[in-house]
């Protein structure tokens, strides 16, 4: 009696075992079959993004557009761990630049520029490229006011004023608040020799052409660049002319009770033996209603 419930029990075993086992066995199919189609899932969306031609259309970033704190709230809620939440806003912003502009426009670019360095006032990388980016967006003065923020926060950046003068001359067109920014950036540690020059030519554009003579006078004189000594030298020899037209239209005018209508006709006129030309390759001419000397560069 007790050898038949043996056997019984022994035959139970077996069957469970084998339950078991095969359950094992389609859990370990069930695995590679999953694996196998992940891969291939993969290898086609990689195909697809290397190869095909997928336009990130503008609904797409709708869903990863930042909504980004306001710099108190940011900071209260980071507990003092404000370069952590910095970066993380750093990596969103990376994110919503790459991801398409969403509406039309990057909504939210310049307020997180303008989060990230008040979470974290050395990033000096977060300031660069803000400035570089910004302008071009559309975010022209928040760019300006982020190159001042730069300046106050990083002092010994050149690079901060130097940026900043960038987005005046090239958005703006305001030369001479260029100037004054590369005047800033040129006597701060590492800034090139070239800024120095740079004063001088954004003034010469703002028409402070004898502010710019003495500047280029300077850089030539002091400057260890050579080619910054020898452009220094040929604006210094382009202004000296600039100055000498200037005197004759001057002579011109108090005795003919006008401007004259074109520089041959100081030459005509005797005012000047000739039309100097310009070690800046540059044509010179005069404005017929106002006699001031100009160049096709301006």
């Amino acid at each position: 009696m007790n050898s038949k419930k043996s056997s019984r029990s022994f035959t139970l075993s077996e069957a469970e075992g084998s339950r078991f086992f095969s359950f094992q066995r389609f859990s370990v199919l069930l695995i590679i079959v999953a694996l196998v189609l992940t891969y291939v899932v993969q290898i086609r969306y990689d195909t697809w993004r290397r190869y095909g031609d997928p336009k990130i259309n503008v609904s797409f970033n709708q869903y990863i557009e930042p909504q980004p704190l306001s710099p108190v709230l940011a900071r209260a809620v980071s507990f003092g761990a404000t370069e952590f939440v910095a970066d993380y806003y750093w990596l969103k912003t990376i994110q919503y630049y790459g991801g398409g502009d969403p509406y039309g426009k990057y909504r939210k670019l310049a307020e997180l520029f303008n989060l990230v360095t008040d979470l974290s006032p050395k990033f000096t990388q977060a300031y660069q490229t803000g400035l570089i980016i910004l302008p071009g967006e559309g975010f022209v003065d928040e760019a300006i006011a982020l190159g001042k923020k730069g300046e106050k926060n990083l002092p010994e950046s050149w690079e901060m004023p130097y940026y900043t003068g960038l987005v005046y001359h090239m958005q703006k067109k305001d030369y001479i608040n260029a100037a004054r920014e590369f005047k800033k950036a040129a006597v701060l540690p590492g800034a090139p020799p070239i800024v120095k020059l740079f004063v001088g030519i954004y003034y010469n554009l703002g028409d402070e052409r004898k502010l710019a003579y003495e500047i280029f006078r300077t850089v030539y004189q002091t400057t260890d660049s050579a080619f910054v000594k020898e452009r220094a030298a040929k604006y210094v020899a382009h202004l000296k002319i600039v100055f000498e037209l200037e005197d004759a239209v001057k002579k011109f005018r108090r005795v003919n009770s006008r401007v004259p209508d074109s520089l041959p006709e100081l030459v005509t006129t005797g005012f000047i033996k000739r039309i100097p030309a310009s070690p800046l390759t540059v044509k010179l001419s005069i404005n017929p209603k106002t006699g001031a000397i100009i160049d096709d560069k301006r």
